[in-house]
């Protein structure tokens, strides 16, 4: 985090910023989000070099699901992070910079938190309130591929995400009828198709889109379900759990030749699905493709082939406008649990400065104490030098009170915040110090009350003249650090005893 002062100058609390760079069907059309596809590992082994400019790029984190791609930062200077993350899309993509603009979108601050909030809320997906975003956010958040790019930042604000997804599936209706996406798109065909026991359905990908799908239609009692996959042991496993069919991909011609439904979830796979292998064996009847994988498993010219009717995902999406509105009704309730978990993610934000300051400060304060009051001692007995350290330990705790109720009662980025804090550690430090002197000699002789006021005096002058301290560098993340400061160890009370003996 770099020096903080203390006194006078004003503190350099300015706390790291969260942004977010990315699309999603919201910005863009399902084939311009083909072009801006990368797996996960290409975006994390992208990342590297630039994580290893820390004074750029902190924390970085992707989320990529079938619909979106979206790059999660942390960084002191978040627009120009974002524009660097930009480029990188734009580097490994292929696209230009217009393509890029108008196809992505960069937020920051409290606006990308509340974004990361909506989108595991299944408020911005393509079927308003699916539950499925909020496995894979808990996926993208749990990736151990993203372990050394994803910090402290990043990991409490996808926890937070998590949180607040389970929060609105569990208080609000908003997911009522829009299990999936799978579950809305396979409604589309369902009152198309006469007789589902005597259906055959082709699942294209052996994920978790193909197992889902896989997994309702088993329970409409679909008649003929076959799992094809580039590795076939994952199909095999899919279909034993439904009493499917695992065949390989080198097999696909032939089986949409028996197929009355296909369905496209293989995510890693660019047009499977063409022309030629739809019309190379193919009976004249109808055939309905589902295209749930992004990039699309089917290609677009499938669609011109007569009896064929393909549904991808922004044809999905068109389909369902109209059973939203029910589900629109709970939107209200769940934007309310989304601003709570901005508003508490932002707290958390703020104290980690808070925390980090006042732990330094206790550390500090400590340490001058401690020296202070062996210079004061030096020639003393041990006995007259406990006392000393017990009174200055104490001293300690007295000074250290108002700094931290300052640091606690406000925010420390903002002027009132730095007020408060300097009015804490300046010119009450004194006050403060003869005060506690004054309690801590009530009923001693004149000598010993003057020689415990010149002890407080020194303690307090001392800290004074020390405006700056140095923070750690390890980030402190946990709730109840506040709450530790105050019961942690007390080095002091260790100090005293050791020296005494020495």
């Amino acid at each position: 985090m770099g020096r903080h002062s203390l006194g006078s100058n004003r503190l350099n609390m300015s706390a790291p910023g969260v942004f977010v760079v990315g699309t999603s069907h919201a910005v863009a059309s399902a084939e311009a989000r083909e072009h801006l596809h990368l797996e996960p590992s290409e975006i994390l082994d992208a990342l590297t070099p630039v994580l290893l400019r820390s004074d750029l790029l902190i924390e970085a984190l992707p989320l990529v699901t079938c619909g979106r791609l979206e790059l999660y930062g942390v960084s002191n200077r978040p627009v120009r992070a974002a524009q660097t993350l930009n480029r990188l899309m734009a580097t490994q993509t292929g696209l230009n910079r217009t393509e890029l603009t108008n196809n992505t979108f960069q937020l920051q601050g409290r606006e990308a938190v509340q974004h990361l909030l909506r989108v595991s809320a299944g408020l911005d997906s393509v079927v308003h309130g699916e539950a499925q975003i909020l496995g894979q956010v808990r996926s993208a958040a749990h990736d151990p591929r993203g372990s050394l790019a994803k910090g402290t930042v990043l990991h409490r604000l996808f926890e937070v995400a998590l949180l607040t997804g389970k929060r609105v599936r569990s208080e609000t209706k908003i997911g009522h009828g829009a299990a999936s996406l799978a579950g809305a798109s396979l409604k589309l065909v369902y009152s198309e198709i006469p007789d589902l026991e005597r259906t055959s359905v082709l699942i294209v990908g052996a994920g978790d889109t193909g197992s889902l799908v896989g997994r309702l239609l088993a329970k409409q009692g679909v008649g003929r379900i076959v799992i094809a996959n580039r590795t076939l042991e994952t199909a095999q496993a899919v279909a034993s759990s439904l009493g499917a069919t695992a065949v390989p991909l080198s097999e696909l011609a032939v089986e949409i030749a028996k197929a009355d439904l296909v369905v496209g979830a293989a995510g890693d796979s660019h047009h499977l699905i063409t022309p030629e292998s739809v019309i190379s064996s193919r009976e004249e009847k109808p055939l309905w493709f589902i295209d749930l994988a992004h990039p699309r498993n089917v290609h677009p010219d499938v669609t011109k082939l007569a009896g064929v009717r393909v549904f991808d995902l922004d044809a999905v999406a068109k389909q369902v406008e109209s059973a939203k509105a029910a589900r629109l009704e709970q939107t209200p309730k769940a934007e309310a649990i989304v601003l709570e978990g901005v508003n508490h993610f932002e707290e958390w934000f703020r104290s980690r400065d808070s925390v980090e300051v006042l732990t330094a400060l206790r550390s500090h304060v400590l340490k001058l104490a401690n020296d202070e009051a062996e210079r004061l001692t030096r020639g003393r007995s041990d006995t007259e030098k406990e006392e000393v350290f017990l009174i200055a330990r104490s001293l300690a705790r007295t000074l250290l009170h108002q700094p931290t109720v300052a640091l606690r009662s406000a925010d420390p980025s903002t002027d009132e915040g730095q007020k408060l804090l300097r009015s804490a550690h300046s010119c009450q430090l004194l006050e403060l110090a003869y005060d506690e002197a004054e309690r801590l000699t009530r009923g001693r002789s004149n000598g010993e009350r003057k020689d415990v006021r010149l002890i407080a005096g020194a303690i307090a002058r001392a800290l004074l003249r020390q405006p700056e301290i140095v923070l750690p560098s390890a980030n402190i993340s946990s709730d109840s650090d506040l709450e530790l400061l105050d019961s942690a160890p007390d080095e002091m009370g260790e100090t005293a005893s050791q020296s005494a003996k020495d």
